[in-house]
C-alpha cells in the first residue's frame, strides 16, 4: 500500500506542476480555399499562438531565475524557444468547425513547465536536431507566405487558364503545411521515444509531400540509432540525398550506419562526402577519426581528431575520442592531456576521469588512478566501468577486500556484467576463497555462456584440488570455445599426465605446440613423459627443442643431464649440468661441487 500511495503522490506533483495553455483561431477562406487548405492554415495558426505563448512564458521564467538552467538556455530568445517547443510538445485539437465559408479551430497544449526546460536543455545540446527545427519554420513561414502572394495573384487575374494554375500552387503550398505538421509530430514523438508513431507520421509527411528530404533523413536516424534496421535506415538516407543532393548530414549519418555494420571502407566513403559538401562539419571529421581508430591507424584517427578541433575547439567528445586513440599507441602522457582538455571543457565528464584512470593504469600510478575512478562515481554515482575499473585498481595493489567491494557495487548497477564477476573470481582466488572464486566464474557463464576464461580457470581449480576428471571437463568446455588457446591444451596435457594417460597428454602437448611452436614447456613436459616411457632418444629430442626455443631454460638443461647420464653419455650430461649450474640451478650446483666439478 505504501508504494502506490507514494506514485499517486509523484503523479500529483506533476499535475500541479503542468499548465495548459488553450487558444483558438477563426480563418476565413478565401475563393482559393477548400475545406482542407483552410484546416491546414487555421492549424498552423493556433499552434503558432500556441507556441509563441510558451515561449514567452518559459523565456520570462528562465530570465526571472525561478528554475536552474544552463548557460546556453539562458541565452535563447523567446523566439527560438517557441521553434524549439514545436518539437517537443504535442499540440491537441479540441473543437473545429467549419461552415463554407469559414475553419474554426480551438487547440490547447499541456506541458510541465520543468519538462519543456529540461527538454529543451537537451535538445539545445544538440545543434542538428536546431537547424532541423528552424528549418522546418523556415519552410513553414515560406509556405505561408506564398499562400499570402497566391491569394492576391487569384483576386487579380481574370484568366481561367492563369486561375487553374495559381489555385494548384496554392494547394502545394497549403499541403506543405500539413505535411510539416506530421513532421513536427514525428519529430516530437521520436523525441518521446514513441518511435513507430513518428515513422507513421513522417510518412504521412513523405505521402503529401513526396520529395520530402527531411523527413526520409529522420526516418533514416530512427531506424539506425534507435531500431537497428540498417537496411531501412540506408535506403531512407540515400532517398534524402537522391532528393537533396548536396544533404551532408544524411551522408554523415549514413557513414554512422556502414561504421554500425563494420563496413569502415563504405563509411568513410560516406563522411568524405559530407566533408566535401561541409568542409565545416566537425562531427563528420570526428566520425571519420572513430572509424579510422576502428581500423587500427590511429595516427589517422589522430589526424582528423585534431582537423575536428580545428573546426569546433569545445567540444568534448572529440578529445576524448583522441584520448583513446593515444591511448592505442601506447602514449599515456598526451592521452591524459587530452582526457584533462575534455574535462576542462566538461567538468562533469565522468567518462573521462574514468578513461584518464585506465591511461594512469598504464603508467603504474595507481593512486592517481583511484583518484580518477573516484571522480567519475562522484560526477556519476551509477557509473559501472568506474567502479570496476577501481576494484581492479586495488586489486593491483593486493587489497583483494576493497577490489571485492568495489566489483560488488558494479554488479549492483549492472548486474549482466560479467567481466566483473570474473575479476571478482580473481580476487577471490587469490584470498584462496576457492568456492567464491568458482561461484563467480559460473555467474559470468550464465551471463556469457561463451566465456572461455572463465571455464578454463574453473578448469586449474579443479586441478589444483586433485580433481582431474572435473578439470579436464572445464578445459574441454574451454576448447570448444577457444580452440586457439595453446595454454588450456598444455594444462589439460598435465590433469591427463597426473590422471596417469600419458598418451593423451602428449596429445595435449602437441596441440599446444602446433599453436605455438615456440612453447618450451610444452616441449618440456613431453620429454618427461617419454622419460617415463623409457624413450631416451626422444626425451632428449624435446629438451634440446625446450632449449633452441629458450636458451636460458635451466630445467631443460638439467633433465637434459639426467637424460644423458641415463644413456651414458656422461661428458654431455656433465656439459648440460654445467649449464644448469650456470643458471643458478642449486640441485645440479650442488652435484657438480660434491664431485670437485667446476661450473
Amino acid at each position: 500500500m505504501k508504494k502506490i500511495f507514494l506514485i499517486l503522490i509523484l503523479c500529483s506533483v506533476v499535475f500541479l506542476n503542468a499548465r495548459t495553455w488553450v487558444r483558438e483561431y477563426t480563418y476565413q477562406a478565401s475563393e482559393a480555399d477548400s475545406k482542407l487548405t483552410s484546416r491546414a492554415i487555421s492549424l498552423e495558426q493556433v499552434k503558432r499562438l500556441l507556441l509563441q505563448e510558451i515561449g514567452v512564458y518559459v523565456y520570462s521564467t528562465i530570465l526571472n531565475e525561478e528554475v536552474e538552467v544552463s548557460g546556453e538556455l539562458r541565452e535563447l530568445t523567446a523566439k527560438q524557444i517557441e521553434i524549439i517547443s514545436a518539437g517537443i510538445t504535442e499540440t491537441k485539437i479540441i473543437e473545429e468547425n467549419w461552415n463554407g465559408e469559414t475553419y474554426y479551430i480551438k487547440a490547447e497544449i499541456t506541458a510541465d513547465e520543468n519538462d519543456v526546460i529540461n527538454r529543451l536543455d537537451k535538445v539545445i545540446e544538440d545543434k542538428e536536431k536546431i537547424k532541423q527545427l528552424e528549418d522546418s519554420r523556415k519552410r513553414t513561414e515560406e509556405a505561408l507566405s506564398e499562400i499570402e502572394k497566391l491569394k492576391q495573384q487569384l483576386a487579380k487575374t481574370k484568366d481561367e487558364n492563369e486561375k487553374l494554375k495559381i489555385q494548384k500552387d496554392y494547394n502545394v503550398s497549403s499541403n506543405q503545411l500539413t505535411a510539416e505538421d506530421w513532421f513536427q509530430k514525428g519529430y516530437n514523438a521520436s523525441q518521446i521515444k514513441e518511435y513507430d508513431n513518428a515513422i507513421l507520421y513522417l510518412q504521412k509527411a513523405i505521402k503529401i509531400k513526396s520529395d520530402y528530404a527531411a523527413a526520409y533523413y529522420n526516418m533514416g536516424i530512427i531506424y539506425g540509432r534507435e531500431k537497428c534496421l540498417y537496411v531501412k535506415a540506408i535506403e531512407c538516407y540515400q532517398k534524402a540525398i537522391e532528393i537533396n543532393p548536396e544533404f551532408s548530414l544524411a551522408y554523415n549519418n549514413m557513414g554512422n550506419v556502414y561504421d554500425n555494420i563494420r563496413n569502415y571502407n563504405k563509411a568513410i566513403e560516406c563522411y568524405k562526402k559530407a566533408i566535401e559538401i561541409d568542409p565545416d562539419d566537425a562531427s563528420a571529421y570526428n566520425n571519420m577519426g572513430l572509424v579510422y581508430g576502428r581500423k587500427g591507424n590511429y595516427d589517422k584517427a589522430i589526424e582528423y581528431y585534431q582537423k575536428a578541433i580545428k573546426i569546433n575547439p569545445d567540444d568534448a567528445d572529440i578529445y576524448y575520442n583522441m584520448g583513446i586513440a593515444y591511448v592505442e599507441k601506447g602514449n599515456n602522457d598526451k592521452a591524459i592531456e587530452c582526457y584533462q582538455k575534455a574535462i576542462e571543457i566538461n567538468p562533469n565528464y565522468s567518462s573521462a576521469y574514468n578513461n584518464m584512470g585506465i591511461a594512469y593504469a598504464d603508467k603504474g600510478s595507481h593512486e592517481k588512478e583511484i583518484e580518477c575512478y573516484q571522480k567519475a562515481i562522484e560526477i556519476d554515482p551509477d557509473h559501472a566501468s568506474a567502479f570496476y575499473n577501481m576494484g581492479n585498481a586495488y586489486d593491483d595493489k593486493g587489497n583483494y577486500d576493497k577490489a571485492i567491494e568495489c566489483y560488488q557495487k558494479a554488479i549492483e548497477i549492472d548486474p549482466e556484467f560479467a567481466v566483473v564477476y570474473y575479476n571478482m573470481g580473481l580476487a577471490y582466488g587469490n584470498k584462496d576463497n576457492y568456492n567464491k572464486e568458482i561461484e563467480c566464474y559460473q555467474k559470468a557463464i550464465e551471463i556469457n555462456p561463451e566465456y572461455a576464461d572463465a571455464y578454463y580457470n574453473i578448469g586449474v581449480i579443479y586441478a589444483d584440488k586433485g580433481n582431474y576428471d572435473k578439470a579436464i571437463e572445464y578445459y574441454q568446455k574451454a576448447i570448444k570455445i577457444n580452440p586457439d588457446d595453446a595454454d588450456i591444451y598444455y594444462n589439460m596435457g598435465i590433469a591427463y599426465v597426473e590422471k596417469g594417460n600419458n598418451d593423451k597428454a602428449i596429445e595435449c602437448y602437441q596441440k599446444a605446440i602446433g599453436i605455438n611452436p615456440d612453447f618450451a614447456d610444452a616441449y618440456l613436459n613431453i620429454g618427461v613423459i617419454y622419460a617415463d616411457k623409457g624413450n631416451y632418444d626422444k626425451e632428449i629430442e624435446c629438451y634440446l627443442k625446450a632449449i633452441e626455443i629458450d636458451p636460458d631454460y635451466v630445467y631443460a638443461y638439467n633433465n637434459l643431464a639426467i637424460a644423458y647420464f641415463n644413456i651414458a653419455e656422461n661428458d654431455k650430461g656433465i656439459n648440460s649440468l654445467k649449464q644448469a649450474a650456470r643458471l643458478g640451478h642449486e640441485e645440479a650446483q650442488d652435484y657438480l661441487r660434491k664431485n670437485g666439478i667446476s661450473w
